[in-house]
């Protein structure tokens, strides 16, 4: 056993928490919300902990995992006296965990238990960690914890942070002056409206960091549809520090940690000049504030709300075969789009949704409280026969069977996409569920609507969008509907005549064309539009 762990740490691999992967079931690791750090990424970080003056360390890994960086930092130091303090929640992987430590030969004592409920009196020359990866809704105690981490670091969080965040904050909190912390996390809180007290805590804390946003091809961590940070911070005696930005996108820029600080590409900004109230996504790439004298808020224009959410989509989304099989009357059901691969084009017309209706896909969308009859009131008896009126959303609703009350929107845009925002122009009388955002114009946006569509496809209007998307593993990007209402886009009522008729026309033409002349017609609006920022 000893020969096998000596050439664990002498090699860049993961053999153990790949043979653990191999046997453990996906859905328990995700319970644990367990997701294992690259050895190479391991090295980098445990390189930073071991880069101090000082002789002799006490180090806490909070989420010790089957000691990826014990491993490392066993390998990595040279002369360092090192004391660390573990803590590993899952009892399955405790034992394995004190085989390895063993083999190891260092000083260490492993708490099984939660860190989140651990005590805060004791403080740390380094902190390094890969905390779990789940949201509040699955965080025992989330109330408890919530409260406690609130009241010891003097602050107000919000409390849908996703529990890598509580493990963040803390250890920040158990961090000696001069001390090191290195955590790879998630990057979506950066991004996320949660995040924003997070980012203001990292502001007022006044610690040194370095953020290094990891854009490689594929995800650091198997299974989880995330971006990934590594972040390197530096508690400092005075409140004045900086952030550094890195976008990195190849792991062998993470070879040598000196040469990485010193030689790399990356911006650089002082504490109190970053704004926690936007998304710091537009920090690593370089975002240039533009002119906005002719830039307005797009909720003047109007807004844009998410789909509608049954609560159960088996139940409420309906075949044209399954509407004939329970005799469900017109009376009680919309025409709904229901999943984004239905929509082919940029251009969805009642001929499209007349095509799903004949290939017999979910397209009608039942409403109980549309139509008072004794078919509909069946349909419902034989929800409640199958508990749908006790599931989490159907049980806030009164009646259960009430659907949420939406016009049909002109435009929707989808939720994820990997190529820039998908906008549809629906020429149907369908609603939509949560697959697409829906569009509702103000009195203002009605008189540009025939303007509208032509401007979103165009890179003026993606370039203002992409300042507030939220980026996910293997290039995906989401927006909620408040990220794209909170943007910017170009005054309407300040474009010439002759410019708008020109645009009028371009909307029309787009819809007439394929895709690949569609992309010259765009163009064309989009030379037109920045005319306006010169």
């Amino acid at each position: 056993m000893e020969k096998y762990y000596d050439f664990m740490i002498t090699n860049y691999d993961n053999e153990l928490e790949n043979n653990y992967l191999s046997k453990t079931d996906i859905k328990y690791r995700r319970s644990f919300g367990q997701f294992f750090t690259p050895f190479n990424i391991a090295c980098f970080m445990a390189d930073w902990i071991l880069n101090t003056k000082k002789d002799n360390l006490t180090i806490l890994d909070p989420a010790a995992g089957l000691g990826i960086f014990e491993r490392t930092i066993k390998y990595r130091n040279k002369s360092k006296n090192i004391y660390f303090d573990l803590w590993e929640i899952d009892k399955n992987i405790v034992s394995e965990l004190k085989n390895i430590v063993s083999e190891l030969k260092i000083n260490v004592n492993i708490n099984e238990s939660d860190f989140l409920t651990s005590p805060w009196d004791k403080k740390y020359d380094g902190i390094i960690a890969n905390p779990p990866y789940y949201k509040h809704h699955f965080i025992k105690n989330k109330e408890e914890i919530f409260q406690k981490i609130c009241s010891k670091a003097f602050f107000k969080f919000s409390i849908q942070n996703n529990i890598y965040s509580w493990f963040l904050i803390k250890s920040i909190n158990l961090l000696n002056y001069g001390g090191k912390l290195a955590f790879i996390i998630p990057s979506e809180f950066l991004n996320a409206n949660y995040g924003e007290k997070i980012k203001e805590y990292l502001v007022a804390s006044g610690i040194t960091l370095h953020l290094i946003n990891i854009n490689f091809t594929e995800n650091v961590f198997d299974n989880a549809l995330t971006t990934s940070l590594i972040m390197l911070a530096e508690k400092n005696p005075e409140k004045s520090s900086t952030v550094n930005f890195f976008n990195i996108s190849d792991i062998k820029q993470l070879n040598n940690l000196s040469n990485f600080l010193k030689e790399y590409p990356m911006k650089q900004m002082n504490n109190y000049d970053l704004n926690p109230k936007i998304k710091w996504r537009n920090y690593f790439n370089e975002y240039k504030k533009q002119d906005e004298k002719n830039l307005i808020s797009f909720l003047k224009i109007g807004k844009f709300s998410r789909g509608i959410a049954t609560g159960s989509n088996e139940y409420f989304t309906l075949t044209p075969k399954e509407v004939e099989e329970f005799n469900i009357p017109n009376g009680c059901l919309y025409p709904c789009i229901t999943k984004a691969n239905f929509i082919k084009d940029i251009l969805f017309s009642k001929n499209d949704f007349n095509r799903l209706v004949e290939q017999n896909k979910k397209t009608y969308l039942f409403d109980g409280q549309k139509l008072e009859n004794e078919i509909c009131n069946k349909y419902i008896k034989k929800g409640e026969s199958e508990n749908i009126h006790k599931k989490y959303l159907t049980k806030n609703r009164n009646p259960w069977y009430a659907i949420e009350k939406r016009e049909v929107s002109k435009i929707w845009v989808s939720v994820f996409s990997r190529n820039g925002l998908k906008f549809i122009w629906n020429d149907s009388n369908c609603k939509n569920l949560t697959c697409f955002h829906s569009f509702y114009p103000s009195e203002l946006g009605k008189n540009y609507l025939d303007i509208l569509f032509i401007y979103l496809n165009t890179e003026f209007a993606r370039k203002l969008f992409d300042r507030e998307k939220r980026e996910y593993g293997n290039g995906l990007e989401k927006f909620e509907p408040n990220d794209l209402n909170k943007t910017l886009i170009l005054d309407f009522e300040i474009i010439k005549k002759e410019d708008l008729d020109e645009l009028r026309r371009l909307q029309i033409e787009i819809f007439k064309n394929n895709k690949k002349d569609r992309l010259g017609i765009v163009n064309k609006a989009d030379l037109i539009l920045k005319n306006y920022l010169r």
